[in-house]
């Protein structure tokens, strides 16, 4: 029994410093802190015209659109690949267990993912309108990166040799939904950051 329980939590370990030590190697991360910077320019170009920031809800929406960009990059290209190519076989004698690279994987790169969101939003803000990001602001955005993951994982699983491609179309389609005055928008992840942010008419469902 404590083999059997041991194996998993050293694949997940295993699986987390081999998706870091990529990430590291790579271009991902610094193309995606490219992306999560450009709020902050957009927020530098606004300031400088003297641009009004009495409505952050429409900046917020510009911030979820990179957050959908960063999850489909981070999250379901790196678990769409691994389960795709099964990768992970080669670094033990027999298969992963397809939930263990899910765990590795999220574990990795959800925080990296919240980070970048969350850093771009508060610097944007910070620059643009006097008052700066709430904490409640940036804890919806964590909240919302996390959920936004978990979803592409989702994807990923279903559909891994597409799931970059679907993670991007079906988040688009979320932040559409999100916006529409029907009550069709609660089903929305993006809907539901903005309520949990403060910046929509009603409250976040829990």
């Amino acid at each position: 029994g404590v083999q059997t329980c041991a194996l998993p939590i050293s694949t997940i370990t295993t699986l987390v410093g081999v998706t870091l030590t990529r990430l590291r190697r790579g271009k991902a991360l610094w193309i995606g802190a490219v992306f999560a910077a450009l709020p902050v320019f957009s927020a530098a170009i606004l300031r400088a015209y003297q641009v009004s920031a009495e409505r952050p809800a429409s900046f917020f929406l510009i911030v979820q659109l990179l957050l959908g960009l960063l999850v489909a990059m981070f999250v379901a290209s790196s678990i769409g690949e691994e389960i795709e190519a099964r990768t992970g076989t080669y670094l033990w004698s027999r298969p992963i267990a397809r939930w263990a690279v899910l765990a590795g994987k999220l574990l990795a790169l959800t925080p990296i993912v919240a980070a970048l969101a969350v850093a771009g939003w508060y610097a944007a803000l910070a620059i643009w309108s006097p008052a700066g990001p709430t904490a409640v602001s940036c804890v919806a955005l964590a909240a919302g990166a996390v959920a936004t993951c978990l979803v592409a994982a989702g994807i990923s699983t279903l559909v891994p040799r597409h799931a970059m491609a679907l993670t991007i179309g079906y988040l688009l389609v979320d932040n559409f939904v999100g916006v529409m005055p029907f009550s069709l928008q609660e089903l929305a992840l993006a809907h539901q950051m903005n309520a949990l942010a403060g910046l929509a008419d009603d409250a976040a469902i829990a």
